[in-house]
């Protein structure tokens, strides 16, 4: 049998992919990725209206808490008001009643202090409670800007990544596709080579197998016929046929074995 070159078996080399050739075949990733992309950017837009719903009901509680407290504020202080004018009127009455016993109209008015006190500081509770109030509804909307910030760009960090990772995975079948292309378009030309195998990581292993395993079973195929070429060229010589019939068999076959050492 003729000499032939390394089988498709032989040990495969190293590839090192970078940037640049990710892009293999645009349409065909670009369209994939794209489409995990907006598939992506859509759920993130639901979750972002759920959140800015929830968002904007916890804004509007906050609000009707702080109104609440506003008028809890505003009974206060008419109450405290409404309990000095009737303290100086009960002061007023008790002057006119009692202005003869001062010990009495001592003890009606520290009582009326006592009661008036304890309505002011009541009041003052319900002042700071609107203030606190005020406070935590500012805390709440600096919170939920602050949040809707945060989400809507980790959303648009995670489109861009998925957008990505779709380029790499679709790399991971064009590649192989780039290759088999280029592959099949040299076993046309009569090439029957198959240098290296995929790189590692690549799908569609098993189809390039088989791919490989069909190119080397026509190799075999072509050096049983260069051997029966070679025989029939000996007996060409050998019966003395015409110059011409070994020329066209040895050209025959030195073209069938150029196709062998094909790298």
């Amino acid at each position: 049998m003729s000499p032939t070159a390394p089988a498709a078996s032989t040990a495969p080399p190293k590839f090192k992919r970078s940037a640049k050739n990710y892009l293999l075949d645009r349409s065909f990733q670009l369209k994939y990725a794209g489409w995990l992309s907006g598939m992506t950017l859509a759920v993130s837009m639901v979750l972002g209206v759920v959140l800015y719903w929830q968002t904007d009901k916890t804004a509007a509680i906050g609000n009707e808490a702080v109104q609440v407290g506003q008028e809890a504020n505003k009974a206060g202080k008419d109450a405290v008001l409404q309990s000095q004018a009737l303290n100086d009127k009960l002061e007023n009455d008790a002057k006119a009643s009692y202005g003869d016993n001062p010990a009495l109209l001592a003890a009606i008015k520290d009582a009326n202090k006592a009661e008036s006190d304890k309505i002011t500081a009541r009041a003052k509770l319900l002042a700071d409670s609107e203030t606190k109030l005020v406070q935590k509804q500012d805390a709440i909307a600096r919170q939920r800007v602050l949040l809707l910030a945060t989400l809507g760009s980790a959303l648009l960090l995670l489109v861009i990544i998925v957008g990505l990772a779709g380029i790499v995975i679709t790399h991971k079948v064009a590649g192989p596709i780039f290759k088999m292309k280029r592959l099949l378009k040299e076993v046309g030309d009569g090439k029957l080579v198959v240098p290296g195998r995929l790189r590692k990581g690549d799908e569609l292993v098993e189809f390039f197998d088989v791919f490989a395993t069909m190119v080397e079973k026509l190799r075999i195929r072509q050096e049983r016929e260069i051997d029966i070429l070679d025989a029939a060229i000996a007996q060409a010589k050998a019966n003395n046929s015409g110059a011409n019939v070994v020329e066209k068999l040895e050209s025959l076959r030195q073209h069938m074995q150029s196709d062998l050492d094909a790298k």
